[in-house]
């Protein structure tokens, strides 16, 4: 141990002791065993495994004795642990407590236990501190030799290797206990990484985004313990519910219509995009009565952003009995919000990709991708729909004479008089050069084609209002009645260059030539 002194010594004695965290532990056998088999060998009534702390001395086994707690200052077994510290003795002998002046006055000498007979042995550790002794009294004087000091260091030994054992059975618990967790820990972290793992694929399979989040509240059900959870949306116009799922359906679900729930929690939170956990909803100020009679105990927001104007919130709850959120499950229940979130971000971007990608440039109109996509569409649900194919004539000459500048703002100017000429419920589109399309749906409470004709018309003369006089139309009609949108648009082309070969031939401009 090299030098130390009395108090550093002290000190490194009590935390000595304290590793092996015997004090006010309850008796066990073992110990009890040995200062049986103490008393026995040294045929003495009392035989003791004391510790001795800062401020008492404390029995561990106590064989004659109901207790042998006693303050500091009056522990004999303080003298014999002090003795060993400085080296003076192994152990002390009192054969007779009260003729030695050290312990004439000592309540257990004067009293019970009646001490006369002292005999103790320390208790060391294998770095060398004295924590305790093994010690035996009686109450008579006696001869105390050589021969019972050896057996009494023999016992302490035994004492020793029984707490050294004691303490390694402790650590190898509290290690097995421990790796026990780390196993539980590393099964959640595990599991959780799958949930996350399977939320990312629904996401990547081809669902929609309502259906992959309906189908991801059902993992984190099971994987964070809720019992409901839903995707919200909110803008300046109210609270949406997208998707939802419950463990156990009882009618229509603890949320039916979201508006009901606007100034509660998830409400809140989902207008402030303000992230919160409640342990116990029934404490919370925002609680709402009807969601209580439900039997909701726990709620769980978690905002994700605004995407698009549009703001979103992920909603859990436990029913039912009282599970407050631990952090696993804040940890598993923000990575999937974090995962929802992108989703709904990359099908934002994908509908603005998709749209722009159908819209033409220079007027704004839906292109030719759009009408092939409504073609389909009208196809697949067997609509009845009207065609109407436009060829803006004279746009040549402008681009010849007056520079290409000039022949876009001739197509802009087009296709807002176009445009302006119909309903929002038909399609107006730029195919393309000088070519634009019309779609008109339910022809039966719709124009006819002589009124077709004349929108067309009045578009012409308010882009010839724009200062582009020479510009005309030809335009071609069909009915997708009895046969597919390709042999409808087919009809169209084929009327539209019919109509412009007749002017041709008449050599006029086309006011109400299409007639």
């Amino acid at each position: 141990m090299g030098y130390q002194s009395a108090s550093e010594y002290e000190f490194q004695r009590l935390l000595a002791l304290t590793r092996y965290e015997i004090l006010d532990t309850a008796p066990e056998t073992r110990f009890d065993q040995l200062t049986a088999l103490v008393a026995d060998a040294l045929e003495v009534p009392i035989a003791l495994i004391n510790f001795v702390d800062e401020f008492r001395q404390w029995g561990k086994s106590c064989m004659g004795l109901e207790s042998s707690e006693a303050a500091r200052e009056d522990s004999f077994c303080a003298h014999t642990i002090g003795l060993a510290a400085i080296g003076q003795r192994s152990g002390l002998i009192v054969p007779d407590a009260r003729q030695d002046e050290r312990f004439a006055d000592n309540p257990m000498v004067t009293g019970a236990p009646d001490i006369v007979l002292y005999a103790g042995v320390p208790l060391t550790t294998p770095d060398g501190y004295h924590i305790g002794t093994l010690c035996v009294t009686d109450r008579v004087v006696r001869a105390f030799g050589d021969r019972e000091m050896r057996l009494m260091h023999g016992f302490a030994a035994l004492v020793m290797e029984t707490l050294e054992a004691r303490r390694r059975e402790r650590q190898l618990t509290l290690d097995t206990q421990s790796s026990a967790a780390q196993v539980r820990e590393l099964r959640r972290v595990a599991a959780d990484a799958e949930t996350l793992a399977a939320v990312t694929a629904l996401f990547d399979s081809g669902l929609d985004s309502v259906e992959a989040t309906r189908a991801t509240a059902e993992l984190l059900g099971t994987a964070a313990d809720v019992d409901w959870c839903g995707l919200f949306r909110t803008d300046d116009h109210g609270l949406d519910l997208l998707a939802s799922w419950e463990r156990a359906p009882q009618g229509s679900g603890p949320i039916t219509d979201a508006n009901t729930i606007l100034g509660g929690v998830a409400g809140f939170a989902a207008r402030a995009q303000l992230s919160s956990f409640v342990d116990d909803y029934s404490a919370h100020p925002r609680a709402l009565p009807g969601l209580l009679d439900l039997g909701v105990k726990a709620v769980a927001a978690l905002a994700l952003g605004e995407i698009d104007g549009t703001r979103y919130l992920l909603a859990s709850a436990r029913m039912h009995e009282v599970r407050p959120w631990r952090g696993s499950d804040r940890i598993l229940l923000e990575a999937a919000a974090r995962i929802v979130r992108g989703a709904l971000e990359r099908h934002a971007r994908l509908q603005a990709a998709q749209a722009a990608a159908q819209l033409d440039a220079l007027t704004g109109l839906p292109n030719r991708r759009a009408l092939d996509e409504a073609l389909r569409v009208e196809d697949e649900e067997g609509h009845g729909v009207k065609v109407a194919l436009v060829d803006l004539d004279g746009m040549k000459a402008v681009n010849d004479g007056e520079g290409h500048d000039r022949g876009d703002t001739l197509l802009q100017v087009f296709a807002r008089a176009l445009r302006a000429q119909f309903r929002s419920s038909d399609g107006v589109y730029r195919l393309g050069g000088d070519e634009f399309a019309v779609l008109l749906r339910g022809p039966g409470d719709g124009l006819d084609d002589d009124e077709v004709l004349e929108r067309v018309d009045q578009a012409v003369v308010a882009t010839r209002a724009a200062s582009f006089s020479s510009i005309g139309a030809s335009t071609g009609i069909a009915h997708s009645s009895g046969q597919s949108m390709l042999e409808t648009v087919a009809e169209a082309d084929r009327r539209m260059y019919q109509h412009k070969r007749r002017k041709a031939s008449l050599r006029r401009p086309g006011l109400t030539a299409s007639r």
